[in-house]
């Protein structure tokens, strides 16, 4: 394939009939130096392969569209990973199957990058229903200039995720060793990793990427998504000697915030009342702000 200034990596897995919609978004991209590495993630013997395979024909003549089937399916961090290895670009960006980038999202990261030195920038995100009704708006918690406490103590607090809004020097990247094959917050510990080692952040504070939560199956209302969370509260509790007493009473807050909602959306009722009093015990102001970011969530 002809090499592409940036590679944007798109894992994809039981829903294709979202991802021509995906793909599309970043052919159309007003910086049109790109290459699409679709990473299928279904497995050979997955009827999901098939429809996928189907779907992607209408690109086996399109130089910038690259496809990969894994033998097995892998999850999404040895997707992205996979996509990694292979990947052109000298910066590499992510999208999910069913999310859409807007069409001036690439120039935008590429332009910040090449003008201030970023190994790594990212940006403001916002998530909608299936119906195209806004959800939340994730405007991320930083500024540039932070040193590598302030970012870490920001990160552990507010997490500065969105995989479809980060943006890599494709070198510094593979230097940080890609993604940790985690069964949830796989985004949370790549910035975490990025932070850990030094990378030169950027933020831009615009919102170049929407994002969706469909009806069906999703890890985030998931029995891994709790399995997920408790790992990642313990690697905060690990840092917390970056924050001080009230942002450790947040993490916590936060984390009981986030069982709440999880069994909530999954009908554990006595349980999710159960998170929802440690949440509030925990820190009232706290909870306040939990609510203000998932309240779209719980419609």
């Amino acid at each position: 394939m002809e090499k592409r200034l940036v590679s944007v990596i798109i894992p994809t897995y039981k829903r294709s009939s979202y991802l021509l919609g995906s793909i599309n978004s970043v052919l159309a991209q007003t910086y049109g130096d790109v290459e699409v590495i679709v990473i299928d993630d279904n497995g050979d013997d997955s009827p999901f392969r098939v429809e996928t395979e189907k779907r992607m024909e209408c690109f086996a003549n399109d130089k910038r569209v690259k496809y990969i089937k894994l033998k097995h399916n892998c999850g999404g961090a040895i997707a992205r990973n996979v996509g990694i290895d292979i990947a052109n670009g000298e910066y590499i960006t992510f999208l999910d199957d069913d999310d859409i980038y807007l069409p001036d999202k690439v120039k935008i990261q590429v332009q910040a990058m090449r003008k201030y030195g970023w190994d790594l920038s990212i940006m403001d995100l916002e998530t909608y229903n299936q119906n195209g009704e806004l959800l939340t708006k994730k405007t991320q918690m930083m500024r540039n200039g932070m040193s590598s406490k302030e970012l870490m103590a920001t990160h552990l607090m507010y997490h500065l995720t969105g995989t479809p809004t980060m943006m890599f020097k494709a070198d510094a990247l593979r230097r940080i060793g890609g993604f940790v094959d985690v069964v949830a917050a796989q985004e949370f510990m790549l910035m975490l990793k990025a932070i850990e080692q030094g990378l030169f952040i950027g933020y831009i504070n615009k919102v170049s990427v929407k994002a969706y939560i469909r009806d069906g199956e999703r890890i985030s209302t998931s029995e891994k998504k709790l399995i997920g969370e408790r790992l990642l509260y313990k690697a905060k509790k690990n840092r917390f000697s970056y924050l001080n007493c009230a942002q450790r009473r947040f993490v916590t807050c936060r984390h009981f915030g986030v069982l709440f909602y999880v069994q909530l959306k999954r009908k554990k009722y006595i349980s999710a009342f159960f998170y929802l009093l440690l949440t509030v015990c925990c820190s009232p102001r706290g909870s306040y702000g939990i609510y203000e970011e998932y309240k779209g969530k719980l419609k």
